[in-house]
């Protein structure tokens, strides 16, 4: 994209969050790099007019790394990683890995915690396709219980997971090919025709706010 598509597409609603100026590991990097990446990225957009609010790790790296959360928290307000079909809003599903309560970024002995505002989890749609070689109709059929998993945590009118679904291409690139890195572009439009025709509200992650009182995220609207 150039610059002009981008900026179009800022002006038109899109929320548009950083991954870095180059795309590198960031746990190989020393802390001035770091810096360089994450926060010359953040110049850039506003250099264009764009104030990017979140940031996404190039591949899901150093989301534990206490030196890049410190960076990141610099300049962003949120920033998201995977691999995980459902996002708790309390920090608190992820039973195996943590017992966490609230997403505070340090716990009280000073320990970086699991999930916190700075690694937030999303689900790589192109990731699963990938791994398990799923065809179209098979990635369809996990979209659709990925998307519906929500349901049983979310009673009452009140909001405590949801799935922050990632693609990270959608074109023809793969041909159909079930390894291909990418979603055709049949298969996005047929998944987001589902979310339309079955009453989902899709959001940005512009949209998911830290209540520092709380310690929680929360929906915006």
């Amino acid at each position: 994209m150039s610059w002009e598509n981008i900026i179009a597409l800022y002006k038109d609603g899109y929320d548009i969050g950083s991954h870095s100026m180059d795309h590198k590991d960031l746990s190989q990097m020393s802390k001035k790099m770091v810096d360089f990446e994450v926060g010359d990225s953040k110049q850039c957009f506003l250099n264009h007019g764009i104030n990017p609010t979140s940031f996404a790790y190039p591949f899901n790296t150093a989301a534990d790394d206490a030196t890049v959360i410190d960076t990141v928290a610099k300049y962003y307000d949120i920033a998201r990683r995977g691999d995980n079909p459902l996002m708790y809003l309390h920090c608190d599903g992820f039973k195996e890995k943590s017992s966490q309560t609230d997403c505070r970024t340090y716990s009280d002995d000073g320990a970086l915690n699991f999930v916190n505002r700075y690694s937030i989890i999303g689900w790589s749609h192109d990731a699963d396709r990938y791994k398990y070689s799923y065809d179209d109709s098979e990635m369809f059929n996990k979209f659709v219980e990925v998307v519906n998993s929500q349901s049983i945590y979310n009673t009452g009118g009140t909001i405590n997971a949801i799935p922050i679904v990632t693609w990270h291409r959608i074109d023809n690139s793969g041909e159909g090919d079930p390894g291909s890195y990418a979603t055709t572009i049949d298969l996005f439009e047929k998944e987001i025709k589902y979310l339309h025709d079955n009453g989902f509200k899709v959001l940005t992650m512009a949209d998911l706010g830290y209540d520092a009182n709380s310690n929680y995220l929360y929906l915006k609207r």
